[in-house]
């Protein structure tokens, strides 16, 4: 007998309309029970265990809205819907909670995937918290045991040290060097060299392989030791003993033991050395080198073993600061085409205009909009319709800059953000563009027509008189529609008289 599927708890907070779920419904992996009410005065008391609650905005100021939701649902998870989309309302939604702010008319298949993520956001953000909390436990019962058992211990104390120290950040060139400083603060060892792994190899960022000595001094590993660990990856024991296996390697002259003869360790190293590995739920994350002070210096039972805490404490703080990192690349891309979604925009946005300000740089925005993209899903299915925005996304992303930001800002519209860049460049760069797209071979474009895909885009930069970055927004959705009304398929930068006459 098939086991029921988990329930997901919807509470829909608008009138009846066609994308909202029926009760019951199969959304994949969960059946949803759906609850309905027809505005926010009608919220429900006392509260209860909604996942998600979905609300048609307005009828209340969003700071007062987000306040009753949260008053009824603390732990849910929430998607505005507006039936006249507002940026600044969207942004304050997205800054205080709402995982995606939805526009009207909205599809029911839409609405099912914006709720599968944001539920799928959910639990995820459940599951690292959960693990942010039982780390404190662990951490704290560490510091209990210390106080009760060892108070005097000065190797323990160290351990408390570098914990609070790691707990302050969630930077991994920071978590290292933090990591050093604990070692050499409390082990007797000449120096310290620790370096993080990507895919089983070393990282191939330098910043990420560190070298300090005992006075101190730091330096990034050098880029040719480096580039000889990555050729010696496959052939050395240390490689399989460590990073393999997992285990402690300890080698007493690094000139003459068989295991490290003829490679980069015995370079790296002059006198007895313990190489440990940085491992969590079983990966290796990095390595940890401590070497001693003179030809018969070895580290003792007890320093391994606290040399073996260190980097368990360290491992732990790496992959809080790799779940993080990674839950905040996720909840910033968009899901079909991975460019950067109307969040992320917004936030980068925010940042780069006050850039802007501070140095007196110009900053123009592309509005990029796919022509006749409904005759091309119409003469397709979606599917298809999906793969042409993927590679429209593609292709933006591989003709802008590395400082620029590209993003979907929803549906056949696209916004590329250009820090540093005057309205005639940008008009070059927009014209670039739609040059490239229009010579560019798409998935259905026989459908639209012409036969040829191709994009209207619109052009803005910031002027002395702007107080706020959306005017610029504005005004280059504004010169992307004034390219549609001239025929589609080229690209117009925003002039005041131009909005006029759009006007009259």
């Amino acid at each position: 007998m098939t086991p029921p599927l988990p329930t997901r708890h919807l509470l829909v907070v608008a009138p009846p309309a066609p994308w909202i779920p029926a009760d019951g419904h199969d959304l994949g992996p969960w059946a949803l029970a759906v609850d309905q009410i027809d505005d926010l005065t009608a919220l429900p008391d006392p509260p209860a265990a909604w996942d998600v609650v979905a609300f048609q905005v307005g009828s209340l100021p969003p700071a007062e809205a987000m306040a009753a939701l949260r008053g009824v649902a603390p732990d849910a998870t929430f998607l505005p819907v507006a039936d006249r989309p507002d940026p600044r309302e969207a942004l304050f939604y997205l800054k205080h909670g709402a995982f995606e702010y939805l526009e009207e008319p909205l599809s029911a298949g839409e609405f099912l995937r914006a709720l599968a993520e944001a539920i799928e956001n959910r639990d995820t953000f459940l599951e690292i918290l959960n693990l942010n909390r039982t780390l404190e436990a662990q951490t704290q019962q560490l510091l209990e045991e210390k106080a009760d058992l060892e108070r005097m211990n000065r190797e323990l104390e160290a351990v408390s040290q570098l914990a609070r120290s790691l707990a302050a950040t969630l930077e991994p060139e920071k978590i290292l060097r933090h990591l050093c400083g604990s070692i050499l603060g409390t082990l007797p060892c000449s120096r310290v060299l620790v370096g993080l792994m990507e895919h089983g190899v070393p990282c191939e960022q330098t910043r990420l392989h560190l070298v300090v000595d005992a006075d101190g001094t730091t330096r990034e590993e050098p880029a040719a030791e480096l580039r000889w660990l990555l050729r010696d990856r496959k052939r050395s024991p240390w490689m399989t003993t460590v990073l393999q296996e997992g285990r402690v390697l300890q080698i007493h002259d690094p000139a003459t033991d068989p295991r490290t003869t003829g490679t980069p360790l015995a370079h790296l190293h002059r006198f007895p050395f313990v190489k440990v590995p940085l491992s969590t739920r079983g990966r290796v994350v990095g390595t940890v080198s401590v070497e001693g002070r003179a030809p018969d210096h070895a580290l003792t039972s007890a320093e391994l073993e606290l040399l073996g805490i260190f980097a368990d404490t360290a491992a732990m703080a790496l992959e809080n600061a790799h779940l993080y990192h990674s839950m905040c690349e996720l909840s910033a891309r968009d899901e079909l085409t991975g460019l950067y979604n109307r969040r992320h925009l917004m936030a980068q946005f925010a940042a780069e205009w006050q850039d802007a300000e501070r140095r007196g740089n110009p900053l123009s925005v592309l509005m990029v909009d796919i022509d006749h993209f409904k005759s091309l899903n119409d003469g397709n299915d979606h599917l298809v319709g999906d793969a042409a925005l993927r590679k429209l996304a593609t292709t933006l992303l591989r003709n802008t800059r590395g400082i620029d930001t590209v993003a979907r800002l929803g549906g056949e519209e696209f916004v590329v953000l250009l820090p540093r860049t005057d309205d005639d460049t940008a008009q070059r760069v927009a014209e670039k563009l739609r040059g490239l797209v229009e010579r560019t071979p798409f998935p259905g474009e026989a459908a639209v027509p012409g036969g040829t895909l191709t994009v209207s885009v619109g052009v803005a930069g910031r002027r002395p008189e702007d107080t706020e970055y959306q005017q610029l927004l504005e005004r280059a959705d504004g010169a992307m529609y004034s390219a549609k009304q001239a025929g589609r398929n080229r690209v117009h930068v925003w002039q005041e008289q131009a909005r006029q006459a759009g006007a009259g």
